[in-house]
């Protein structure tokens, strides 16, 4: 059989499973889905076999021809008008820059060429919409999609699995296999069915304005579900008057009140019928989503919990997790995120752009590669991580990370360094670095340690392995008085937490051996406040791990005001 022939089978498959419709229906415009981007070249050099070209492929999934006239295609924030389009049915039509055209030709007899054509590798949104303004596909492609990292290397296309999932996103893309590195202009490599078996969530809501209320949701909804607006209810109760779709990805949805939500009261939405993902699945709400009027974040109302700066098998999958300490709700789209500087950051990028309202006592984790999170750590709320193209890449070995309002104020300031991680791991790749206390001073580096390993090195969205609050009962506790530092998440260090009546307290603390000898000198005249903690990690002054039994924690102190003094003793045992 010919080649030619060959070619062309699967558009005669496709011709006849629809000839039924092809002759008894009129042929109308193209509506939501109809047209698709079902490839994507972003970067194709080194070349694989294709020419070094940038090109971005459009299928017609209409079992008949149609002309686009008059269609746009913008990508990030550029857009451009496109020239007519005949496309056959179940056919393609590849758009690529002019000056390429000659190069592509071999290669591809459906060439559609623009003055230019300019893809980010790295990623970026395309959307492509018809004369009206009508959102018909977008795509907000990453780098990663191509899972394996030498083909993010360049010269191979990102292409879609299952064309009868257009709106599935990143689960429903994947590198070409096709020895060329790309199928531009027919049916691709990777074609297959999509098995999607996760259902749509709502991911977080944030305040629109003062009656506006939006919604979004982890897939893309069906375009009913904006009829559909006796489905919600609110408890206190609001006036609900529309549901409208929010363009162009169509994963969130607005809801319009008649009276503008009361502030200091938390509100609580429902919907009582199903709703659909534009695959078919049903998304049910299992627990009430809280929503209400935020208040501006002032210092120390969020702070940051954890962090990994060095991931795992080199991938760019820093993430940052945050605390609302407060009592009221936040928006972190009030929240910027910086790195470096002393008082002020050198950069700075809003936490969530387009919103995210964080209850108190919850947690948001920012992540550079949500999917990487996802893999790599158990994420007990799946929804408390947030995609945040811009989070800094943080330094691996030590940096500074700052929490500002929206004016540059200060809310929190982490000063990091690989010394605050605990000292017996082999590396610290993959590990994060975690707060003990929300409640003690963010840069005090003792109320730092490595996540446990019985948590996989990291807790992303939930209380943090080693977290902990001890009260002291007396001027000087050792907590708790039996340890073992072997890093497995259970009473890996003790404390010496110490209290006095006034401040102005300068402290030594040593810890002696059954001997008498002195092995760990924890603190050397440090000026204390009316409380001081100082955690030991079971080690000597070498740092390296003292042998398990008992040990005598002696603290000295004295008064620089009133000239009093103290000198305790408490006895601490180390189990391995």
């Amino acid at each position: 059989m010919k080649k030619k022939t060959l070619k062309a089978l699967p558009l005669l498959l496709c011709v006849l499973l629809n000839s039924e419709y092809i002759f008894s229906q009129s042929y109308s415009d193209p509506s939501r889905y109809d047209i698709i981007i079902s490839e994507i070249m972003a970067k194709p050099a080194p070349e694989v076999g294709l020419p070094a070209v940038e090109y971005i492929e459009l299928h017609n999934r209409l079992p008949h021809p149609c002309t686009l006239r008059n269609w746009r295609l913008t990508l990030g924030n550029t857009s451009k008008n496109l020239p007519d389009i005949p496309i056959d049915s179940c056919g393609y039509a590849v758009l690529i820059a002019q000056k390429h055209k000659e190069l592509m030709e071999p290669f591809c007899e459906h060439l559609v060429t623009l003055s230019s054509l300019a893809v980010t590798d790295g990623g970026q949104a395309l959307t492509l919409s018809d004369d009206g303004g009508e959102v018909i596909h977008y795509v907000n492609f990453k780098q990663h999609w191509h899972t394996e990292r030498i083909k993010q290397e360049g010269g191979w296309s990102l292409e879609m699995i299952d064309d009868g999932r257009p709106c599935a996103g990143e689960w429903n893309w994947n590198s070409s296999t096709d020895p060329a590195g790309g199928t531009p202009g027919r049916p691709n490599s990777i074609r297959g069915e999509l098995v999607d078996n996760n259902t749509a969530t709502i991911t977080g809501v944030t305040m629109m304005d003062t009656n506006t209320l939006r919604i979004h949701f982890s897939k893309t909804l069906t375009l009913a579900t904006a009829e559909e607006t006796p489905a919600f209810h609110t408890t206190p109760p609001l006036e609900i008057v529309s549901v409208t779709e929010v363009p162009p990805a169509f994963s969130a949805l607005d809801i319009r009140f008649g009276q503008s939500p009361l502030a200091d009261v938390t509100y609580r939405l429902s919907f009582s019928s199903e709703l659909r993902d534009c695959g078919g699945g049903i998304l049910h709400m299992a627990v009430e989503t809280p929503f209400g009027v935020t208040r501006p974040p002032k210092e120390n109302d969020l702070v940051i919990n954890e962090i990994l700066t060095n991931p795992a098998d080199g991938e760019k999958a820093d993430y940052l997790e945050l605390y609302n300490r407060s009592t009221h709700i936040i928006d972190l789209r009030d929240v910027k995120v910086g790195y470096g500087g002393d008082t002020l950051p050198l950069k700075a990028t809003t936490a969530v752009s387009k919103g995210h309202q964080l209850p108190p006592q919850s947690y948001a984790v920012l992540c550079r590669q949500r999917s990487a999170t996802l893999l790599q750590y158990v994420c007990k709320d799946e929804n408390s991580l947030l995609q945040c193209d811009s989070l800094p890449d943080f330094a691996i070995g030590e940096g500074v990370i700052h929490l500002t309002d929206i004016s540059l104020r200060p809310i929190d300031r982490l000063a990091y360094k690989e010394e605050m991680h605990y000292n017996k791991l082999l590396t610290t790749k993959g590990v994060a670095l975690e707060r003990l206390d929300t409640e003690r001073p963010t840069q005090d580096e003792s109320n730092w340690r490595s996540a446990a390993e019985s948590a996989g090195f990291g807790t992303p969205g939930y209380q943090n392995s080693q977290s902990g609050r001890y009260v002291p009962e007396g001027e000087f506790e050792v907590v708790p008085e039996v340890f073992s530092p072997d890093n497995d998440g259970f009473e890996d260090f003790a404390e010496v937490v110490c209290t006095f009546m006034e401040a102005e307290y300068r402290v030594n603390i040593t810890l002696y051996n059954s001997r008498g000898h002195p092995v760990k000198h924890l603190a050397n005249n440090v000026l204390c406040g009316t409380e001081a903690r100082f955690r030991w990690d079971g080690d000597d002054d070498n740092h390296q791990a003292v042998p398990a039994g008992m040990y005598v924690a002696q603290i000295e102190g004295w008064s620089l005001r009133t000239k009093k003094s103290l000198r305790r003793r408490k006895v601490v045992s180390i189990y391995r």
